[in-house]
């Protein structure tokens, strides 16, 4: 199955609003590879069934969540764990759910030694424990990035951007703003995207 060609199609599709002939047609895909058992495509099939929910106006929050389940189930990787934890924070607005999916997320990437993974899952933790006024417990997620950061592994500089920021301005811990300060000035010296290496440079002080 061409992958490319199937992308472009339905995103014609949802540009067109015509919705139910693209899930019409990511339906008949999923099915074919489910059969096939060809597990990368049909992860990327079930992440468009996910993105042409999340397109429709208004929503469809119920079926895109049920798409981040069977892709959790299907896939079990912790990627697939944190796709369903930024559809529940991001989409569903719920901190609380993402909390726990995305711990799952940071757990599965350890255990798979996806640190990208892990690194992102962290920063979408950090987030919703500040929704949650969950200082304490963002703190440690904190102390996690900043080990991650000095370990020099190998991550996506960004994902950590809005966290940081966000815990910058809420805090009144000086210690805590000191080791954003720190961590955002050793990000900004590697990141190569333009508008976060600047949001990290101003965020370092």
């Amino acid at each position: 199955m061409d992958l490319l060609e199937l992308d472009e199609r339905v995103m014609k599709l949802i540009d067109s609003e015509k919705f139910d002939v693209a899930e019409s047609e990511l339906q008949k895909a999923k099915s074919r590879l489910s059969a096939a058992a060809d597990r990368d495509a049909l992860d990327h099939v079930l992440s468009l069934l996910v993105t042409l929910n999340l397109s429709k106006e208004p929503s469809n929050l119920a079926k895109a969540e049920s798409y981040c389940a069977e892709r959790e189930q299907s896939i079990g990787t912790g990627y697939a764990k944190l796709q369903y934890a930024m559809t529940i924070y991001w989409s569903l607005d719920d901190p609380s759910r993402a909390v726990a999916k995305a711990r799952e997320a940071v757990a599965k990437g350890r255990e798979e030694g996806d640190d990208r993974t892990v690194y992102q899952s962290l920063g979408l933790l950090g987030l919703a424990l500040l929704d949650l006024h969950e200082n304490d417990q963002a703190r440690n997620v904190l102390e996690d990035i900043g080990k991650m950061v000095a370990a020099r592994v190998r991550i996506v500089v960004g994902d950590e951007t809005l966290f940081l920021e966000r815990f910058h301005a809420l805090t009144e811990d000086q210690r805590i703003k000191v080791t954003i300060q720190q961590i955002a000035q050793q990000l900004a010296a590697v990141c190569r995207d333009a508008e976060f290496r600047a949001r990290l440079k101003t965020l370092a002080g």
